[in-house]
């Protein structure tokens, strides 16, 4: 029986080799779509659409803003793998768990990740709607995909976790829209921060917060995959009334910017 609480190598094998066919060969970049993002590709309805439950390796557990599948096609010319949702920490998955997708995108030869999320506004220069190429990021969930694993190469360099070189590419081709450049803190959930947490965190250098992602740039460095981060600004951290609604709607209106993004991403891979 396959144990999805704890996906092995050869188990992700095994759907990496079902989306490769579904490709027509190995990935060139995977996506990781987070809360109310999947509509960032309705351009894309191409697009083949295979739900988590039917590969092997993949957690599935629902959660409003995520479609929980796998979309499969060609984008710039790109063999594009994109991974509408996600799991969390905070949901109960392991950290082996909530970074399965990114194992499986390096098994179905992915070199290049971006990497998703909905965030609140730590900065506060930033507006709902707003995006943020992540810079930089700050682990604070308590946990570490790489405890436990074979000692080799646990001792990893994050000085540059998300490629300044992608970055670059992304801020020429955004040209005058509006777009910031920060540090995305990544928290275990799943309760929003309070306004002493948002204070703090603004203290110790963090522009935008959320509950994933950390996670699951470590792991990419550690396959060895280039790594852009994009954050999609929703409400301000610490404010009054912040709903997980609201937060997804927020996500969902600003889904055509974010596939602006992603096109001009993918014309420099």
């Amino acid at each position: 029986m396959i144990d999805r609480r704890a996906p092995s190598d050869k188990v992700l094998s095994r759907d990496a080799a079902t989306i490769e066919q579904l490709a027509g060969g190995t990935i060139d970049v995977a996506i990781v779509l987070g809360t109310g993002l999947s509509t960032a590709l309705h351009q894309h309805w191409s697009f083949t659409a295979l739900p988590y439950d039917r590969l092997l390796g993949i957690p599935v557990a629902p959660l409003l803003g995520h479609a929980g599948e796998v979309m499969v096609g060609v984008w710039r010319g790109k063999r594009v793998a994109a991974f509408a949702g996600r799991v969390h920490l905070y949901q109960g998955f392991s950290a082996q768990q909530v970074t399965a997708t990114v194992r499986l995108a390096a098994e179905a030869g992915a070199g290049t990740i971006l990497l998703t999320n909905a965030a609140g506004a730590i900065n506060e220069s930033y507006a709902a709607g707003d995006l943020m190429l992540v810079s930089d990021q700050i682990n604070m969930t308590g946990h570490n995909p790489l405890v436990a694993l074979p000692q080799q190469n646990l001792f990893l360099d994050c000085s540059e976790l998300y490629s300044e070189r992608l970055r670059a590419h992304v801020r020429a081709a955004a040209g005058s829209q509006r777009l910031h450049e920060g540090v995305y803190a990544g928290l275990l959930g799943p309760t929003y921060e309070t306004p002493a947490e948002a204070r703090w965190l603004r203290t110790i250098g963090a522009d935008a917060v959320g509950m994933s992602t950390v996670l699951e740039a470590i792991v990419a460095k550690y396959r060895g995959l280039n790594t852009l981060g994009i954050s999609v600004i929703t409400n301000h951290a610490g404010a009054p009334a912040t709903e997980h609604d609201a937060v997804n709607a927020a996500a969902v209106k600003a889904g055509d910017r974010l596939a602006e993004l992603i096109d001009a991403f993918l014309m420099h891979v």
